[in-house]
């Protein structure tokens, strides 16, 4: 059954790799459903399977989830040393497809496994047609990687579906011009050091899940249950429905935030996506209706992002 589900996997990669498709990506790939139980043993299944293809698994938590949902998600943050030495030689704002993750989510079908599409990300990223061959082979490693598991193929790509990098309408734009500088100055260690103690002295509910060091660039990926609860009901606001009671969580691989440092002319730089742009990049297909009647709410998760990552720097 594994080897079937393997290779109905691969075609399906194969015909997005070279047919009709091929320049159509969504944000999200999911690519196993109906994993045995319990949840925590198909969480545990996936972070091996993922180790056995020679990822590194950086940070493994809990999702928070809408109050009436009922169901877990779980996301892994997962990367690979090599990988980020392809995209980074763009430059360091490259680290914002930086660490990949790997969603493990409940629904009424029972336990499923989506990841962050890598195809989509970086030409969101990086520009159309930079790295695209390397996108693409790193979305079959993963598709292969988790057809490993126990369930049902899957490979449907969820999330908005883009023929191209640039993210358009209301928030969107050129990925360039997204991109906020939160802090300047002093050394990367000591910037890092601040950022690091305004996580751990915050009062918000924030979380720090992850930090990796890749020479030049540093990233911290940080997360708050009550955000990406409702995040996660916007998502799936639409879709719901009395056989789908919250079918948000498939974006679960959205999060956490990315907080980028590095050095420029000398000096360090902490900086983060405009949290529009980053709702439009992860959560679109949620609909115009969606982002109108929320249009508060990026402003307010950038402001504590801010607040989160800098208040010990801006007091030294």
């Amino acid at each position: 059954m594994r080897t079937k589900a393997l290779a109905m996997a691969l075609l399906f990669l194969f015909a997005l790799a070279t047919g009709a498709l091929a320049q159509e990506y969504g944000v999200f790939v999911k690519a196993r459903q109906g994993l045995s139980g319990p949840f925590d043993r198909a969480v545990s299944e996936t972070a091996d399977a993922l180790k056995k293809a020679g990822w590194e698994v950086l940070a493994s938590y809990e999702n928070g989830v809408p109050e009436d949902c009922g169901f877990r998600a779980h996301t892994l943050v997962i990367y690979s040393e090599d990988y980020a030495r392809s995209l980074l030689a763009h430059g360091p704002r490259a680290a914002f497809a930086l660490p990949l993750r790997v969603s493990v989510y409940e629904d009424e079908t029972g336990i499923n496994v989506a990841f962050l599409n890598p195809a989509s990300l970086n030409r969101t990223v990086l520009g159309d047609g930079v790295e695209s061959g390397l996108s693409r082979s790193v979305m079959e490693e993963l598709a292969t990687a988790l057809a490993a598991l126990e369930g049902h193929e899957s490979s449907v790509q969820i999330g908005q579906l883009r023929t191209e990098g640039h993210v358009g309408g209301m928030g969107g734009g050129d990925f360039a011009d997204k991109v906020q500088t939160i802090y300047e100055g002093g050394a990367l260690e000591d910037a890092l050091r601040g950022v690091n103690e305004s996580i751990e002295k915050n009062t918000l509910g924030w979380k720090k899940v992850y930090e990796v060091d890749a020479g030049e660039v540093a990233i911290v990926g940080i997360a708050k249950s009550a955000t990406e609860a409702k995040a996660f009901g916007i998502a799936g606001e639409k879709r719901r429905n009395d056989t789908f009671r919250c079918p948000g969580l498939d974006h679960a691989a959205a999060f956490p935030i990315e907080v980028v440092l590095y050095t420029h002319e000398g000096t360090a730089r902490v900086e983060i996506l405009d949290e529009m742009y980053r709702m439009k990049v992860y959560f679109e297909d949620a609909g115009r209706w969606a982002f109108m009647k929320n249009m508060t709410m990026p402003g307010h998760i950038e402001d504590e992002v801010v607040e989160v990552s800098t208040s010990a720097l801006r007091k030294k």
